[in-house]
């Protein structure tokens, strides 16, 4: 009786740890600009990024349930004259204030391969593909975009004119952007 207590007790703490599934609470995004002939990287992030994700036992469905919600004058650069610049121009439209991601479709196994990533941001929407790496319960992600496919023409040029002293006469509109979410089993 003592041995089927036992058994019964080790198979229900197997079954409950496995159905707890996959989980976040908080998501990393970072970005990476360019400035001069030389294109030389400027890093970032934002400090206010809300994740909403389910849990799930399945990790590749854990990770479409995503969606990311950036508020864009939380960006931070470590100096705050750049940052104020940014936001002063490159995001100083209303429908800027807001970027949104969602994944839509995992293209790889649990270590490595690339996301379909829906990039929403002045109400353009536009899907990119992210290659992924997964260790240590840590999923990261890196891609780029233009930001003259989100119609930020004019808030890009504004920006350009306001730092071409600080960026050696050159602004480049392409932006790494990578995402870092470490998860619990």
């Amino acid at each position: 009786m003592k041995n089927m207590f036992l058994k019964s007790l080790l198979i229900g703490s197997l079954l409950s740890v496995n159905a707890l599934g996959y989980e976040a609470s908080q998501v990393t995004v970072k970005f990476l600009g360019y400035k001069s002939k030389a294109k030389t990287g400027v890093e970032g992030h934002f400090d206010k990024v809300k994740l909403q994700i389910q849990k799930n036992d399945d990790f590749k469905t854990f990770l479409t349930s995503a969606k990311v919600i950036i508020d864009s004058s939380s960006v931070n650069t470590k100096i705050k004259f750049r940052d104020k610049n940014i936001n002063a121009t490159l995001f100083k439209p209303d429908s800027l204030k807001e970027i949104i991601a969602v994944i839509k479709k995992v293209n790889g196994d649990m270590k490595k391969g690339a996301l379909d990533v829906e990039i929403i941001m002045n109400k353009v929407s536009k899907t990119i593909s992210m290659p992924y790496t997964n260790s240590n319960n840590t999923f990261m992600a890196k891609g780029t975009i233009d930001v003259l496919d989100f119609a930020m023409n004019n808030s890009y040029a504004a920006f350009a004119a306001k730092c071409k002293p600080f960026h050696a006469g050159k602004s480049w509109s392409d932006v790494t952007i990578s995402f870092e979410l470490p998860y619990t089993k």
